[in-house]
């Protein structure tokens, strides 16, 4: 008598082996879309990047600030980089990394000082910027005035833009986040973008929206890394070199002793 079909020891044989199959394959498949999307976030912070560079242009090599008050409708409201890069990029989406699945709610983070600026519906956000490049303005109580184009003495070893994130008030801790797979996206002051290696530290950050954040900390060495046991989790500074000829970062328009001063670590080989 001929079989007409399969027996069901030998359907469990090949269901577990597509099983076996399929677990082993995830994780390569898991890796391939985590690269289209590493790529994708690469391209956006250097689209962000080229739009800073021509807000340059228009505005005498001086970069934008990162946030001051300003007005709407007779109505106080809080202007960001993001206002200000408007009209160089015409997409809100940009600031959203494809591997940010909760980017920043900015609007509900400065809710206790004012509400947004109106920008094409701006609200969310992934990257954040180079508070020793793009100044702070108003948002640590204390001016901080822009920095000139002619302050970068280093601009392609001088991060602009980020993968990261910030803590609430009163410290707005900017600190960033190995999204891509232990992976830090990062834009130059030139214009090029590459990702930089970080590890997954112990502990956590409490974004300014209250989600929590993995607290990352850097391994690529650089200005901002440069070696050591402690986790440096936060990219800022302008670049620039010691005694010893090695890259170092500073905050130029920051003084001794005002609000927000940081000692870099250009100041600390003194």
């Amino acid at each position: 008598m001929r079989r007409t079909g399969f027996s069901l020891v030998e359907l469990l044989v090949v269901l577990g082996i597509i099983s076996l199959l399929a677990a082993l394959l995830y994780p390569v498949f898991a890796a391939a879309r985590e690269r289209g999307r590493t790529a994708r976030c690469i391209t956006q912070v250097r689209q962000l990047t080229q739009s800073t560079m021509m807000y340059l242009v228009d505005s005498g090599d001086t970069y934008p600030l990162a946030a001051y008050f300003s007005t709407h409708n007779g109505q106080p409201c809080f202007f960001t980089l993001y206002h200000a890069l408007v009209p160089y990029t015409k997409d809100k989406e940009i600031v959203q990394c494809p591997s940010d699945p909760r980017p920043l709610d900015v609007e509900w983070a400065i809710s206790q000082m004012a509400t947004l600026c109106p920008a094409m519906g701006f609200r969310y956000s992934s990257y954040m910027a180079n508070w020793c490049l793009i100044e702070t303005g108003t948002l640590l109580w204390d001016f901080h005035p822009p920095v000139s184009a002619a302050q970068v003495e280093f601009p392609a070893e001088t991060v602009l833009y980020y993968d990261g994130s910030i803590t609430a008030l009163p410290s707005l801790y900017p600190f960033i986040q190995g999204r891509h797979n232990e992976q830090v996206v990062v834009s130059l002051a030139d214009g090029h973008s590459k990702a930089w290696k970080a590890r997954q530290g112990y502990g956590h950050h409490r974004r300014a929206d209250g989600v929590l954040a993995a607290r990352y900390c850097l391994i690529e060495p650089s200005a901002y890394y440069r070696g050591g046991i402690f986790c440096e989790d936060m990219i800022i500074g302008i670049v620039r070199r010691d005694r010893q000829g090695r890259p170092c970062w500073y905050c130029p328009n920051r003084s001794p002793g005002g609000v927000g001063y940081l000692e870099g670590n250009c100041e600390q080989q003194r």
